[in-house]
């Protein structure tokens, strides 16, 4: 029981190794989808999922069997407006195989989200750096403390240093690519990011195109109607066999599915969700791969961070003249090539600094560049 507990904690908790639009995907759109699936289990097996016109000589006991059997066996669709029953071998093509299976379909679905999330927390921190102690460091400052506050950032950056001075030409990693190796850190992420867009249009397809027909013949969003297609349908079919004194009765009864009005609606909420996350997630993996891979992004995303502590770029860096005052404290005379070099970290670092600035605030993150330029000052002078 603690190890199950100490699971959902795991999984509930913040990571830190992440941004909105990450945990909108692996985290609330989950908790959407396990809530539907308990939403929809507790109507199927604790509530009124099928009820059927039964003869008039079915007792109490006789309609609750008919009820139960035709839940647990599938039903098949006819349109009302056809007067007739199909022939007994086309029957078993029309059943609806799907709605005893919809709230572990939604559970399968909810974990197809949280992969991506897996792979990142596995993976990024191959290459030395810490990705998730260092945010989860810079998230859990001391706000009291100034003493305390200061060597926790102190830490953060020697951190960061140590993973700069570390950096060659040779991937970290063995037997990964040079290219990918050096920038592990926001090549995976990127590609989580990637794979969360994959898992959305995969699922859109799967509800909207009927990917899996055979097994849950699902088709809901643009171009639908579930009524005449017989996806959610009101009214089905039920076959069954009675035995009566040595004889096998048939009977055929017409049932009303209640469970697929909840059905329709939930899939039809959460079609239309899954299409605006994935407009957010198309738009928050373009944005991240030019701010991460795009050399001028970068820089200005840490000169940014550098202004604020009073770091700002001399003459000779900008190639222009500059309007800006002179420092009260003169600056050292290798200024320029220390201000160069911690602009143009290479994008791991960049990734990890915009994870302390979304989850830990733009203040924390400047004061992490700030004593991270203090230092690579410290090292060239």
């Amino acid at each position: 029981m603690d190890q199950i507990i100490g699971l959902v904690t795991q999984y509930t908790d913040n990571r830190h190794e992440d941004d909105f639009i990450d945990r909108l995907n692996f985290q609330y759109t989950s908790y959407g989808f396990v809530l539907s699936a308990l939403i929809i289990g507790y109507n199927t097996y604790f509530g009124t999922a099928i009820s059927c016109w039964t003869p008039a000589e079915f007792k109490r006991g006789w309609v609750e069997y008919t009820r139960d059997y035709c839940l647990i066996e599938n039903t098949y669709y006819v349109p009302l407006e056809d007067p007739n029953m199909p022939p007994e071998r086309y029957r078993e093509e029309r059943e609806l195989t799907y709605y005893q299976w919809v709230q572990f379909i939604l559970v399968f679905l909810a974990f197809l989200f949280y992969l991506p999330y897996l792979y990142w927390s596995t993976v990024n921190w191959w290459s030395g750096l810490q990705v998730k102690a260092v945010v989860d460091a810079a998230c859990k400052l001391n706000k009291t403390d100034v003493k305390s506050r200061q060597d926790q950032i102190e830490k953060i950056a020697s951190h960061l240093k140590k993973h700069i001075d570390r950096q060659g030409r040779k991937s970290p990693i063995p037997f990964i690519p040079n290219a990918i190796g050096r920038n592990w850190v926001s090549f995976n992420y990127v590609l989580t990011k990637s794979l969360f867009v994959i898992n959305l249009l995969a699922q859109m397809v799967l509800i909207h195109n009927s990917y899996l027909e055979h097994y849950i013949g699902l088709r809901v969003g643009f171009g639908s109607n579930w009524i005449a297609n017989g996806i959610f349908p009101r009214q089905t079919m039920c076959d069954f066999e009675v035995r009566k004194k040595g004889s096998i009765q048939k009977y055929s009864v017409q049932c009303v599915l209640s469970m697929n009005m909840l059905n329709e609606k939930i899939f039809l909420a959460l079609f239309y969700w899954l299409l605006a996350l994935l407009l957010l997630t198309i738009w928050n993996l373009v944005s991240s791969f030019e701010h991460f891979f795009r050399v001028s992004s970068r820089k200005a995303f840490v000169s940014r961070m550098l202004s604020a502590g009073g770091h700002g770029a001399t003459d000779d860096d900008t190639g222009s003249q500059s309007d800006e005052k002179e420092p009260l404290v003169e600056r050292p005379t290798n200024y320029s090539n220390d201000y160069n070099r911690i602009i143009s970290v290479n994008s791991d670092i960049v990734v990890v600094l915009h994870l302390i600035s979304k989850n830990a605030g733009d203040n924390v993150c400047q004061s992490v560049v700030n004593v991270l330029f203090k230092k690579l000052s410290e090292k060239s002078q």
